[in-house]
């Protein structure tokens, strides 16, 4: 009975150390440029939506990510080719720094809508998507929501270390 307690409690540390509010430094919302297009990360704007999807190695929250980034072409209609990756360096080198990832960016005709987690609760599902609504056009965003309140699965950002590679 005690190793099957252990066991529990082991797995729901390990299981839920990398949950916990995606920005758990309130100031990131005012640390953002006011403007942050795609040009800033070489990329041509174009109309419609396009995403693009920032990771950090060795981050176990990327695996549920993946599962969000398998549905936008097929089921958000976002097409491979308005989709694209970028590293956290090179986000916070454009001018954005991002407390935590994975994290996706969504553009509207080249003018960025959304920078946040792909969903809420521990384990991320895509039941829980937070940008299905916007991808889908049943929600319109009235300006820049930069979403640091959501609880995921995210690792933060060492913020020296970027500021230092880049």
């Amino acid at each position: 009975m005690v190793w099957v307690l252990l066991a529990s409690i082991g797995l729901f540390y390990f299981g839920n150390q990398n949950y916990g509010l995606f920005a758990a430094d309130t100031d990131w919302q005012q640390q953002a440029p006011a403007e942050f297009n795609l040009s800033a990360l070489n990329i041509n704007s174009n109309s419609g939506f396009q995403v693009v999807h920032v990771q950090q190695p060795q981050c176990s929250c990327n695996n549920k990510a993946k599962q969000h980034i398998a549905l936008f072409d097929r089921d958000y209609q976002v097409p491979v080719t308005a989709q694209y990756q970028r590293s956290l360096i090179d986000v916070a080198a454009a001018g954005l720094y991002l407390p935590a990832s994975p994290a996706v960016l969504i553009f509207d005709n080249g003018r960025l809508i959304y920078a946040g987690p792909y969903a809420t609760g521990p384990l991320c599902s895509v039941t829980d998507s937070l940008i299905a609504p916007i991808l889908l056009k049943q929600v319109t965003l009235p300006g820049l929501w930069l979403n640091g309140e959501a609880k995921a699965c995210r690792c933060v950002v060492n913020t020296k270390q970027i500021a230092q590679s880049s």
